[in-house]
Parts: structure tokens; C-alpha cells; sequence
């Protein structure tokens, strides 16, 4: 008896073995298969980023090493003059600065408004549902009708100044988008008027996800709704929310549509910022190469905002996944 009980583990030893080898092989078919599949769906969307994107950028970059006139149509190779000229003129740096505090003011109050709408919106009340699919109307509106919308609101005569008149405010009316020192205000808070629906459905999720025994376990212990906000609802919502402002910030800094449209950089250059001093460059002075550098300084700037987001997701994934 004891041949065939060894014929018989010899035989399902090979047969596992069989078994194991057809294991090993099927893998690696599958794998060739899925970077064939994957070459072909996503080829199309590869030669159309190649198209799209990469190359408008190479030749952006190689057009600042030019000193290139679009009404003389004339290529002279300047190397590094167009970065150096474009470094030593006061309109760059008055453009970096106008872009910071633009990108500064508008995140922080489009992250402070988004929060307190998420936070309300989290709250069981009648009419919930609908609000909520209100609350994203700013974000979805195109960006000329917003521009119109708020030029209205702060023309001269105006729905804001007549208000002020109504209160009892005398004088001239005040020019909200002519005056160097509003025009500014007045672009932050349409951009965070635009913008904080980004931030509050991103926190809406965020807050829906938060444990709900870590909130009974407080209100038992006595933490009152402010108590509960600062010691439990910011610290565990404060990854998410970096992450959210981070994006923000990136998209704030390299914005156009907005500003061209509701004060064109004025008045006297008050708000303009690095797309803007770019494209008058490009289409107002025709001076090509000034403005592919100003447009790499600003991918570059972009590129270091990106940088920080990247590093800043791969810490709170691995502080997520650690904890």
C-alpha cells in the first residue's frame, strides 16, 4: 500500500507544481496584456497632453531665451537677458507682490467661508438639500457673468454705493474698481465669493467623514459646540484643509480671467499680477521673450506651490496611514 500512496503524493506534488507554474505564468500574460490595453486607451490622451500642454510649454521656455518682436518678426538670441531685464523691472516685482497678497487674501477668505458654510450645511435643517445644491451656484456660473454681476454691484452708482447713500453716507460715490487701494479688496472678495463653494463641499465631505463617538464621547464629558470646534472639529479637519487651501492658493496665483476682466490690472497697476503683466507684454509691448519669461517665473513659482502640495499630501497620507 505504501507504493501507491507515494505514487499518488508524487503525482499531486507534480500536479501542484503544474498548478503553481501555470500560477506564475498567468500573471505575467496579464501583465503584458494590461500594458498593451493601457498603451492603446491611454495613447490618445498622451499624444493629446503631448499637444495641449507639453509643447506649448517647451517652446514658452525656449521663446524666453529670445529676444523676439511679434511686429518685426525677428529671432535674436539673448540667453539670459530677457530673465535678467524682466528681474530688474519694478513691474515684475510690483506684479509678484500684487499676486501674493491676491492669492493670500482670497484663499484665506474663501478657506474661512467655505469652513462656515460646511459647518452649517453639516447641521439637520429644513430645506438642507437644497441649499446645498445652492451653495455651488458661484462656482459653476461662468466667469464673464460673475465679472458683469460684481461690476454692477460696484459701478458708480451701483447697488453697494446706493446702499451707503441710503444710510446716510454723502459725498461723491466711491470708486470701488478706480481707487488703487479698494480695487484690490474688491477683487479678493469676488474671487472668494467665486471660489468658497470649492472649499465647502470638500469640507462637507470631510466632516461627514469625522467619527461621531469621538463628538458623544466630548458632549459627555461636558465640551460645549465651541469647546467641540477647537479641540476636535479643526485638528482632525486641518489636513484636509491644508490640502484644499494649497490647491486653491496654486489656482489663485496663476488666475487671469477675473482680474482682466473686472479691472484689466488697474488703475496705475494696482492689481496687476504675473498673467497680466504676461500677456501685456505679449499683445500690448509685442515683446515676446519678456513675456514667455515672465511666464516661466510664473510656472516656476507655480511649480514650488505644487512642490509643497505634493510633499504635504504624502505626510498626511503617511500621518493617516501611521496612525
Amino acid at each position: 500500500m505504501r507504493v501507491p500512496l507515494l505514487r499518488h503524493d508524487m503525482t499531486a506534488g507534480a500536479v501542484r507544481g503544474d498548478l503553481g507554474e501555470t500560477a506564475r505564468r498567468r500573471p505575467q500574460r496579464r501583465t503584458s496584456e494590461d500594458r498593451l490595453f493601457m498603451a492603446i486607451a491611454l495613447g490618445p490622451a498622451a499624444v493629446l497632453v503631448a499637444m495641449l500642454i507639453v509643447a506649448p510649454v517647451l517652446y514658452t521656455v525656449g521663446l524666453s531665451f529670445f529676444a523676439q518682436n511679434t511686429l518685426r518678426l525677428n529671432w535674436t538670441f539673448a540667453g539670459f537677458g530677457n530673465f535678467s531685464d524682466v528681474m530688474a523691472s519694478s513691474d515684475f516685482w510690483r506684479a509678484y507682490w500684487n499676486g501674493l497678497v491676491y492669492t493670500t487674501g482670497s484663499t484665506t477668505l474663501a478657506g474661512a467661508v467655505g469652513l462656515a458654510v460646511a459647518l452649517l450645511l453639516d447641521r439637520p435643517f429644513r430645506g438642507r438639500g437644497l441649499v446645498r445644491a445652492l451653495v455651488i451656484f458661484p462656482y459653476i456660473v461662468p466667469t464673464i457673468i460673475v465679472v458683469f454681476i460684481w461690476k454692477f454691484i460696484f459701478f458708480g452708482r451701483g447697488i453697494v454705493n446706493d446702499l451707503m447713500r441710503q444710510f446716510g453716507a454723502e459725498g461723491p460715490p466711491v470708486p470701488w474698481l478706480g481707487d488703487q487701494r479698494l480695487a484690490m479688496v474688491v477683487l479678493v472678495l469676488v474671487s472668494a465669493w467665486a471660489w468658497f463653494p470649492f472649499v465647502a463641499v470638500r469640507m462637507l465631505a470631510a466632516l461627514q467623514n469625522l467619527p461621531a463617538s469621538v463628538y458623544e464621547a466630548a458632549a459627555i464629558d461636558g465640551a460645549g459646540p465651541l469647546a467641540r470646534f477647537w479641540h476636535l472639529t479643526l485638528p482632525l479637519l486641518a489636513p484636509a484643509l491644508l490640502v484644499v487651501l494649497l490647491i486653491r492658493a496654486i489656482w489663485a496665483f496663476r488666475n487671469f480671467e477675473i482680474i482682466w476682466l473686472l479691472t484689466g490690472g488697474g488703475p496705475a497697476g494696482s492689481t496687476e499680477v504675473l498673467p497680466v503683466l504676461a500677456y501685456r507684454e505679449a499683445f500690448g509691448l509685442f515683446r515676446m521673450g519678456h513675456a514667455s519669461a515672465v511666464a516661466v517665473a510664473l510656472m516656476v513659482f507655480d511649480s514650488l506651490l505644487a512642490l509643497l502640495y505634493f510633499r504635504v499630501g504624502v505626510r498626511l497620507r503617511m500621518a493617516v496611514h501611521g496612525a
